[in-house]
């Protein structure tokens, strides 16, 4: 039984098939080949399969008990004719198909997968932070709908491409203070993020522009430390490194205003040491555009005004943007109602020399435990069903 249970062992654990890394090259995903074989999700359970000649030894030992039992009784022919209503015939079957409803839960309890497709993810070996400004000021209505839901629909779009690229993405949003995600490559996770976030929510108010910097380079810096290895025992299997290289590092700092409590050029000059290019998108009018004011229903109320009465003015700080750009070898935009859009952002990405990171091969395999643990369910009615006594005719 136990070299019954290591030859299924060695069935199961087969071998992940080789992929060739120059047919996936230059596409999202492409499929490689259908694999063949069982292999177990869970091969930490392995050691269940124990349980199953346990199980078997059982049934043996409780035979023996039982015979010399009988023997101990006394003339073997009165207790021959004492048991002769036993089906012995039942007893054995109850056992085996107890042992082999053992077998396939313990099967199911690794979650047998088959089948399936090999697929390289390549990495284009960028890391970007995406740093937006949703200070109140972005609500002006000069762009049409707002400047924050157009900057939003930009946003999602240059997510689908960074999608497709294999970039990494992390996200900063601040006002008065920063806050945000890590890089990662969950697109979907920072498109509902940028959806959450509401200039009119976002306090204190202000444009912090340096402490979003600084919040973003700590991203940066925790991204390099990562470890490459796998997560989980799956990917173990499934992750084969192709192309190895540091990624190429960018910081993306889209703003329609001053910077007006922190030092952002102190941070600029931190990330030209790490080797950071800051990219930098200015929204909005560089003469200068009213504040809006909003009452406790975020409903619009007006502008906003200083002690004088004047109305309170944001602008593009357009020499602030240029300088944190050009210090750390990055490029300036200035957007406006006529030219909204993060083509041109997408441009300068592409024009990096970009080196590979690790390009991963991800295997989706077919989930087998229902073909196993149906039988188990049904091995388990059979043994209950069926009696250890002879029908009386």
């Amino acid at each position: 039984m136990m070299l019954a249970a290591t030859n299924l062992l060695t069935t199961l654990v087969a071998p992940a098939p080789t992929v060739d890394p120059a047919a996936g090259s230059g596409a999202e995903a492409v499929t490689l080949s259908v694999l063949e074989g069982l292999v177990p999700a869970r091969g930490d359970l392995v050691w269940l399969l124990l349980l199953v000649p346990l199980v078997a030894g059982a049934y043996v030992w409780a035979a023996r008990r039982r015979e010399q039992a009988l023997a101990s009784l006394g003339n073997p022919e009165l207790v021959a004719k004492l048991c002769s209503s036993v089906n012995r015939g039942n007893r054995l079957t109850i056992a085996i198909v107890t042992v082999l409803a053992s077998l396939c839960m313990v099967l199911g309890l690794m979650r047998l997968q088959y089948g399936g497709r090999a697929e390289i993810v390549p990495a284009s070996g960028l890391d970007i932070v995406l740093v937006v400004d949703y200070s109140k000021s972005m609500l002006a209505k000069d762009v049409y709908p707002s400047r924050s839901e157009r900057l939003e629909a930009e946003l999602s779009r240059f997510l689908d491409s960074a999608q497709r690229r294999g970039d990494r993405v992390g996200l900063v949003v601040f006002a008065g203070l920063a806050r945000g995600l890590p890089v990662s490559r969950d697109m979907r996770l920072l498109k509902l993020y940028l959806q959450k976030a509401d200039p009119r929510t976002e306090q204190p108010g202000g444009t912090a522009i340096g402490r979003a910097l600084q919040l973003a380079i700590k991203y940066l810096k925790d991204a390099r430390s990562e470890g490459s290895g796998p997560q989980d025992p799956e990917q173990e299997i499934a992750d084969k490194p192709i192309i190895t290289g540091e990624a190429d590092q960018v910081i993306i700092v889209m703003t329609d205003g001053e910077d007006t409590t922190s030092k952002p050029l102190e941070a600029a000059d931190e990330a030209v040491e790490l080797g950071i290019r800051i990219y930098t998108f200015g929204i909005g009018s560089t003469s200068g555009e009213p504040i809006q004011r909003f009452d406790e229903d975020g409903q619009p109320d007006g502008y906003q005004k200083d002690e004088q009465g004047n109305f309170i003015m944001t602008r593009v700080d357009e020499a602030l943007l240029q300088d944190l750009s050009k210090k750390t070898g990055g490029s300036y935009l200035h957007a406006d109602a006529e030219n909204f859009g993060l083509d041109e952002v997408t441009g300068w990405l592409a024009e990096l020399s970009r080196a590979q990171r690790e390009d991963t091969v991800e295997i989706h395999r077919d989930e087998g435990f229902p073909f196993v643990v149906l039988p188990a369910l049904l091995f388990v009615c059979v043994s209950l069903t069926l009696g250890e006594r002879r029908r009386r005719s």
